[in-house]
């Protein structure tokens, strides 16, 4: 006699095991997804429109052939590369959270995560053809607007250090900062188009519209090949800023460097990209789903007769749900003393500027102050900015520009045996200012620093200390490095929460 359940059973196993790994999956990446979600008002229409366009086309692609026809049933196969694509993202989204969290590329895994768990419901060949989009699809989506923050500040960073050194080959004196780079009397901005980033992303995206449209294999070769896309773009980029520079800079041409800013970026992207489709020429194409699907057959399913493959499945990416919560700790609230100087430095209170209550608004959990200070011979004013991210700095001199101050020279002094700062000439040498990043541990004016500090000292409490003073002054005199020095000893109070009975609060 036949149990009534046991078809009933059976269903529901196979309904069941799909959706125990989909909610696994989501709550493995639930912080991405919240950042995906909370960012799609901020998307760009240009950038909405290209996502449309791309589903479009997949769909099109899918409906216009029904041997292709994508067939997300409720069918779990466990086929090698959709599964080593899912397992492979989660686990490095969530090792890259551990180390450094950058949203956009946590956000960029789960993207290419989530096409690997398509893979596991869909026929093989076309999932294989269409991962291009997928890859588009994840550059797209995190990287719309925020440039600005995330990989936009390093990568900035890093093309004005890169710059100093191209120039120091070429017996150009140059110091780099965080936005900028400094001749001998002159500055050069580092923006956000001279970062790189956006070129990057669009010699990317050709290269997997390309890959797409040619139908290319995705394998070793296409990696050298977008390896090399990377060097290339990267290069170009580089290059661009260095000649802008000199001829901004050295030879006193900004009319011209201006003209010729954005046709330089154009060519080196063209040419990065046509050198890329000459290489990707190279890369077979894949075969015809008929000849595909006889090779493949043998290895489009893995652990097919293994009672227990999709139950190990789904609880290895609970697991992953699970670490991804236990590693993702709130950040806790910043516990600092009240800021205590000296009772010979006079100070008060003073409001932030508007762009600087805009700026520091976008991040609730930094902590600001601003003040009027007077000692001896000295006077100005302090700004000190208190936060566990490295997202909320940016470069002071930009600020003092954007006020209609001008930067006339930057360089780095020792202003006392523990302050290596950034000392700033500014306003044709009316006014002088110093700044430095300060933590309990460590004080450095390198902003690469303060970011690798986040990998060992994971919410770690830094302050950036940025000084305005009102005269031109000596960074040697004693007058600046007792005051730094008071500074610094009372910023590593305030962070330590130590008391010194020789001073009083402010």
């Amino acid at each position: 006699m036949q149990r009534a359940d046991g078809p009933n059973s059976g269903v529901n196993l196979v309904l069941l095991a799909p959706l125990l790994l989909t909610i696994a999956w989501f709550l493995a990446n639930i912080s991405a997804v919240k950042w995906l979600l909370s960012s799609v008002a901020e998307i760009s229409t240009i950038y909405k429109i290209l996502t449309s366009v791309l589903i479009v086309a997949l769909t099109a692609r899918s409906i216009g052939n029904p041997h292709r026809a994508i067939e997300l049933l409720p069918n779990l196969v466990l086929r090698r590369y959709p599964l080593l694509l899912m397992l492979g993202a989660g686990i490095l989204s969530i090792a890259l959270q551990c180390i450094i969290d950058i949203k956009q590329v946590t956000v960029l895994l789960f993207i290419l995560g989530t096409y690997g768990l398509c893979g596991l419901f869909s026929e093989p060949n076309f999932w294989r053809k269409n991962l291009p989009i997928a890859g588009l699809l994840a550059c797209i989506l995190p990287f719309n607007s925020q440039f600005n923050s995330g990989l936009g500040l390093p990568a900035r960073v890093l093309t004005a250090q890169v710059v100093e050194q191209l120039l120091s080959a070429l017996q150009i004196k140059a110091i780099s900062s965080y936005d900028i780079i400094v001749l001998e009397n002159s500055i050069a901005h580092v923006d956000v188009p001279c970062s790189g980033i956006k070129t990057l992303l669009v010699g990317t995206l050709f290269l997997l519209a390309a890959t797409w449209l040619e139908g290319r294999q995705l394998g070793l070769r296409w990696l050298a090949v977008c390896a090399a896309n990377f060097l290339m773009l990267l290069s170009a980029n580089a290059a661009r800023v260095a000649v802008l520079v000199v001829v901004s800079e050295v030879f006193k041409q900004q009319i011209f460097a201006q003209i010729i800013h954005v046709p330089l970026g154009i060519v080196g992207l063209v040419c990065a990209c046509f050198v890329t489709w000459l290489m990707l020429q190279r890369v077979p194409k894949i075969q015809s789903e008929k000849a595909s699907d006889i090779s493949a057959k043998p290895n489009s399913e893995i652990l097919k007769n293994q009672p227990l493959a999709k139950p190990g499945l789904i609880a290895a990416v609970t697991v992953l749900a699970v670490i991804s919560q236990l590693s993702h700790v709130e950040t806790p609230k910043m516990a600092i003393a009240p800021l205590r100087l000296p009772e010979n430095i006079k100070s008060e209170s003073i409001p932030l500027n508007p762009s600087e209550q805009k700026f520091f608004g976008n991040y609730p959990g930094t902590q600001t102050e601003k003040r009027r200070f007077v000692v001896g011979n000295l006077r100005g004013s302090m700004l000190t900015v208190a936060s566990t991210s490295w997202q909320t700095y940016h470069a002071p001199e930009l600020c003092f520009v954007a006020s209609g101050i001008s930067v006339d020279r930057l360089e780095r002094k020792q202003l006392t045996s523990a302050v290596i700062a950034r000392w700033l000439s500014l306003k044709n040498h009316q006014l002088s200012a110093a700044y430095w990043l300060q933590s309990p541990q460590l004080t450095t004016d390198n902003f690469l620093s303060r970011i690798g500090s986040d990998i060992t000292h994971k919410n770690q409490i830094w302050v950036l200390v940025s000084i305005l003073f009102d005269s031109y002054l000596n960074p040697e005199s004693y007058e600046v490095k007792n005051f730094a020095s008071n500074v610094h000893d009372a910023i590593k109070q305030s962070l330590t929460g130590e008391v010194n009975e020789n001073q009083t609060g402010i």
